[in-house]
C-alpha cells in the first residue's frame, strides 16, 4: 500500500475535543475517522487567585505547563491584562511533553526544560539538573484534574516556593447510547481508538454500557498518549498496544496498527 494511504479502510476513533487538524491528516491517509470526544474542556479561573498571579508575573523563576489547555488559558488570561509577552519576565519555562512545548513557542517564548517521558515526574527531575530549585519562586499552571504530583515534589523535595493557578476545567462526558458514534462503535468496533489523557479513559469506563461491543464487532487497538494515559488505562485492566510519550499520534498508531 502507498504511503499516502496507509491507514485505507482504516476505522480510528478519536476521544478528545477539537480533532480537525489530526483528524484532516488521517483521513488524508485513508482512515474512517470517527470523533467520540469524552471529555469537555471549559477555559475559566478563580477571579481572586488569577487576580495575585497576574500581579506577581515577572517575578517567578519558574513556569510550568502541565498541558497544551494550560498553555492556552494562561495566555488568553495574560494578554487580558498585558499587551507584550515580553511582561512575563524571565522566568524560564518547563512543559511536559513536546506537544505542550510547541504550543508555547506560539508565543515566541522557547522552553528551557521538555523531557523525553511524558509526566510531571520527568519535568520536575530535568528542571531541578537544570539548576538547583532551593528557594526559586515557581508557578505551575494546570487545569481541575492535572495531579498535584509535580507541586508537592518542587516544595517537599526541592524547596521551591511554588503557586499554583488553575486555568482550564475538565469534565467527564457520559457518551448516550443514541449518540451515533456509540453506535458505529458497538455495532462495527474499530480498528483503532486513541486515549490522551486518564480522565478520558474514566470517562470511557462511566459510559462502557453504552459502548459494549457487539459479538461481530471489531476490537479495537488501544493507543495511549502519555505514560499517566497507559497507567489509567491497566487500572481499568485495558492494555496499550502503543504508548506515544510526545503525543505523535500518527507514529503510535502505525505502531499499534503494524503499518
Amino acid at each position: 500500500m502507498s504511503e499516502d494511504r496507509i491507514f485505507k479502510g482504516k476505522r480510528i476513533f478519536l476521544t478528545r475535543e477539537n480533532n480537525s487538524v489530526l483528524s484532516e491528516r488521517l483521513s488524508g491517509l485513508g482512515a474512517d475517522v470517527v470523533e467520540m470526544p469524552l471529555i469537555h474542556v471549559a477555559f475559566e479561573s478563580d477571579a481572586a487567585d488569577l487576580a495575585d498571579i497576574l500581579e506577581e508575573t515577572g517575578h517567578y523563576d519558574w513556569i510550568t505547563f502541565s498541558s497544551v489547555n494550560g498553555v492556552r488559558g494562561f495566555f488568553k488570561e495574560f494578554f487580558k491584562v498585558f499587551e507584550d509577552v515580553r511582561c512575563i519576565g524571565f522566568a524560564r519555562i518547563a512543559c511536559v511533553g513536546e506537544t505542550t512545548a510547541r504550543e508555547v513557542r506560539k508565543y515566541y517564548l522557547n522552553p528551557a526544560v521538555v523531557p523525553q517521558e511524558f509526566n510531571a515526574e520527568a519535568m520536575v527531575k530535568a528542571m531541578s539538573e537544570y539548576e538547583t530549585l532551593d528557594n526559586l519562586r515557581i508557578l505551575c499552571v494546570r487545569g481541575n484534574l492535572s495531579s498535584g504530583d509535580a507541586l508537592q515534589k518542587l516544595e517537599r523535595e526541592h524547596g521551591a516556593i511554588v503557586d499554583e493557578l488553575k486555568v482550564y476545567n475538565v469534565s467527564l462526558n457520559e457518551i448516550p447510547a443514541s449518540l451515533p458514534a456509540a453506535k458505529t462503535f458497538r455495532d462495527k468496533g474499530a480498528d483503532a481508538i486513541v486515549f490522551c489523557s486518564p480522565s478520558a479513559v474514566e470517562a470511557f469506563t462511566k459510559s462502557a454500557k453504552n459502548l459494549q461491543l457487539s459479538p461481530s464487532a471489531k476490537v479495537p487497538k488501544i493507543v495511549a498518549i502519555g505514560s499517566t494515559t497507559s497507567e489509567a488505562l491497566a487500572k481499568f485492566g485495558m492494555r496499550a498496544s502503543a504508548v506515544a510519550e510526545c503525543a505523535d499520534i500518527e507514529s503510535a498508531l502505525r505502531k499499534a496498527l503494524g503499518e
